[in-house]
């Protein structure tokens, strides 16, 4: 006899060989069979939703709890949640149980409600992988394609731990490069302050004792008392045209030609342009290595590593990857003409694909640019404190001398001369 298995429409969106995003619905039995049409099109998948017309109402609440949770649920939460699940099944405790342990001792309350839907679709009989994907602005999508690996081969304790681990490292290197940033931003801030603060208040009252006194002011002097008398006379006019350029910048951010710009900036900062490019390539690597060694198809690894990266100038990396991958070519081939990636990294990935030995060699190359990265942060902050330092001196302290230069003939001052 038989059998007809009951089809049901699934969403999909796909890139196409030019990186375009498309999107549409296939009617089908299984997501497998979705991607397998879309794959004979030549299409990249990157993401796949069944029965979107019947889960609306759910997705439409989801949205609006995890755009809540994204701003207040923390990546350590992640991380514990992915340990503990791990440990839990690994004994034996079933899912549904492990979740709603994991779900009553959560003591944040927007990661309790993500758990708390989680909890219900799988009781519901979703897989795991499905609920994560349901709520991406919490889990990463690299997350979601492991954890679907898993449960393909069974080993999603294992893979849970490999996930925990990856977060862990990820959190590692974002804190690096934060820490490296926080500084000079700390610093520049605290000079724009206190100079405005001096224009604004302190000069004023010195410009009117040496008017009083009809002091012959430095050259110095005059130039700061015309810069402060500039600022505060228009103020209503460089005030809202300061908002203006602000919102304008950040508006031309999000298209295309801004945010291409942005990206080519920040790759080709002097200083800063270095440490990016090395973050990007240890990200990278990083997830090329942890997708492959649990089976994750290579374009699907590939669109993670898209995302992970985040940048319009390493796009075309990855969409010459996925060309080549097509074509039958090596994935070095394309690491090898990109100006971002070091050359030792292609000719290690040429290695390890000659050897067969991919996934091992790309977690030696993640080890080992993670560790030119660590060093590279640490040479820039070297060298960043003492710039800022001096010039901070230099503005606030020039400030200063320019604004206390006549003080130094008061004898001239205070007679009048």
């Amino acid at each position: 006899m038989n059998v007809t298995m009951a089809k049901e429409t699934f969403a999909w969106k796909a890139r196409d060989i030019h990186g375009r995003e498309l999107a549409g619905s296939q009617v089908a039995t299984n997501e497998d069979e979705v991607a397998s049409v879309l794959r004979t099109q030549g299409l990249y998948i990157t993401a796949i939703d069944p029965e979107p017309l019947l889960q609306a109402e759910t997705e439409v609440k989801d949205d609006i709890m995890t755009a809540i949770a994204q701003k207040r649920v923390k990546q350590d939460d992640v991380i514990a949640f992915c340990q503990q699940l791990a440990v839990m099944l690994e004994t034996g405790v079933p899912l549904s149980e492990s979740l709603d342990a994991l779900m009553k001792q959560t003591k944040q309350k927007e990661f309790r409600d993500v758990l708390e839907g989680i909890h219900k679709d799988v009781c519901g009989g979703d897989a795991l992988s499905k609920a994560l994907a349901r709520r991406k602005r919490v889990f990463p999508r690299i997350v979601v394609s492991l954890v679907r690996a898993s449960e393909l081969s069974g080993t999603l304790p294992m893979m849970l731990e490999r996930v925990a681990t990856y977060l862990s490292r990820e959190r590692k290197t974002m804190r690096e490069i934060k820490g490296a940033m926080t500084y000079p931003m700390i610093m520049g801030f605290t000079a724009v302050v206190v100079t405005s603060l001096i224009v604004a208040f302190v000069l004023p009252r010195f410009a009117k004792i040496y008017e009083m006194r009809s002091a012959t002011l430095p050259m110095p002097t005059k130039i700061l008392m015309g810069i402060s008398d500039g600022l505060l006379g228009t103020w209503m006019y460089w005030i809202p045209t300061l908002v203006a350029i602000i919102v304008a910048g950040v508006l031309w951010h999000k298209t295309p030609s801004g945010r291409n710009f942005y990206d080519w900036l920040k790759l080709k900062t002097p200083v800063i342009g270095p440490m990016f490019s090395q973050l990007y390539t240890t990200r990278a690597s990083r997830t090329l290595s942890t997708l492959l060694a649990a089976g994750v198809g290579v374009l699907d690894a590939i669109g993670i590593c898209r995302d992970v990266t985040n940048n319009v100038q390493f796009d075309q990396l990855w969409t010459e990857m996925e060309n080549d991958v097509r074509n039958g070519h090596p994935l070095s081939d394309a690491v090898f003409e990109s100006q971002y990636v070091p050359s030792y990294v292609a000719s290690m990935m040429a290695s390890g694909e000659r050897s067969g030995k991919l996934p091992a060699v790309m977690d030696r190359v993640a080890s080992f640019t993670d560790e030119e990265l660590e060093s590279r942060v640490k040479s820039v902050s070297a060298m960043i404190e003492p710039l800022m330092i001096l010039v901070m001196g230099a503005v606030v302290g020039g400030v200063a001398i320019a604004m206390l230069l006549p003080i130094f003939s008061m004898s001239k001052v205070i007679s009048g001369v």
